[in-house]
């Protein structure tokens, strides 16, 4: 893989975004890079309670001043970029900002449109959670910058691709509209996620919506897994199962043990009840859309799952017994 050339520093303001505008087009050397632009700061980040131990979340906004827009101006910061043979061209810009560039998320209905990076599992320097407390252009910021598990291809899918991103309660952060999809309604009209690496763009139908906690005291000494990026077809079957039990409401979307999945990982406060604070994530798991398959799903077979597995905490917070109690503690085998 080509690097990046050691040259002086050369920052080049590429446009100023008018604030009414939501969307803005960067060009650079006849390049075109879109990105839709997030609102102003929120009050609370929400994610001080996480840790790079439990894979926390990060996200794609770069707050320093109230209120400021993403990439409302684009750095190439080092005039000699070299990019990566056949890499399609309309990253080459984000690239050339920032070698640790690897992608793009984009979820059709929701404001979540934004470029995706990586730190490498081996990098002294920074570490492999860099964005977490990082923007895009690695400088610190309690907002971070969405990214991708360390333990995930590159530039080729992993069998379960894994990005994490901030939200918060208050609706301001890249990661907050995945909360719409609580809602079976809002998820009906938009099942499909378009997640692209540097080189091919994939189209993916979420399959599941289900949210769980990251404390193993929270449920009698249990944590889901569900952030395992190396599963073959019988890791995938536990973990499928390890899923339906905790999805919100049934999709009705089939998924086989050689899908490739896509998961978009983020803080929950669906748990917290009678002044019980559980900590846990929200997860939005897409599989990716097979040849010829149509993007829409049947709204018929969306149906509420009244009984989704919640931890342990929940149903002491509540006085309720666990009809999961004795059940099935999935383990990837690594």
């Amino acid at each position: 893989m080509a690097k990046k050339k050691k040259k002086s520093a050369l920052n080049i303001p590429m446009l100023v975004i008018a604030a009414v505008s939501p969307v803005v087009f960067l060009t650079f050397s006849g390049l075109t890079v879109r990105n839709i632009l997030i609102g102003e700061e929120p009050s609370d980040p929400g994610m001080e309670d996480v840790t790079p131990v439990q894979n926390a979340a990060a996200a794609s906004t770069d707050y320093v001043t109230q209120p400021r827009k993403m990439f409302d101006r684009l750095f190439v910061r080092d005039g000699g970029a070299e990019y990566l043979p056949d890499m399609l061209d309309r990253y080459k810009l984000l690239y050339a900002a920032n070698p640790d560039t690897i992608g793009y998320l984009k979820v059709p209905g929701t404001s979540i449109d934004t470029v995706v990076v990586q730190s490498d599992e081996d990098d002294g320097t920074t570490g492999k959670y860099q964005y977490l407390k990082n923007d895009f252009y690695g400088e610190y910021t309690k907002y971070g910058n969405v990214f991708l598990d360390y333990r995930c291809g590159k530039y080729t899918l992993s069998t379960n691709t894994i990005l994490y991103g901030h939200t918060t309660e208050d609706g301001q952060q890249v990661f907050y509209d995945l909360s719409k999809y609580y809602d079976a309604e809002f998820y009906k009209k938009h099942p499909i996620v378009e997640y692209s690496t540097l080189y091919n763009t994939y189209r993916w139908k979420i399959f599941a919506v289900f949210a769980t906690t990251v404390e193993a005291s929270d449920d009698d000494g249990y944590v889901f897994d569900y952030i395992y990026p190396a599963m073959d077809t019988e890791d995938m079957q536990g973990y499928l199962a390890a899923v339906k039990e905790r999805e919100l409401y049934h999709t009705g979307v089939d998924v086989q043990p050689t899908d490739k999945i896509l998961t978009l990982s983020t803080c929950s406060y669906l748990f917290h009840t009678n002044g019980r604070r559980i900590t846990a994530r929200l997860v939005v798991v897409a599989r990716q859309l097979r040849d010829g398959e149509p993007e829409t799903i049947d709204p018929a077979l969306v149906i509420t799952n009244t009984n989704y597995r919640r931890p342990q905490a929940w149903y002491d917070a509540v006085g309720q017994q666990n009809p999961y109690k004795n059940g099935v503690r999935w383990t990837p085998k690594y």
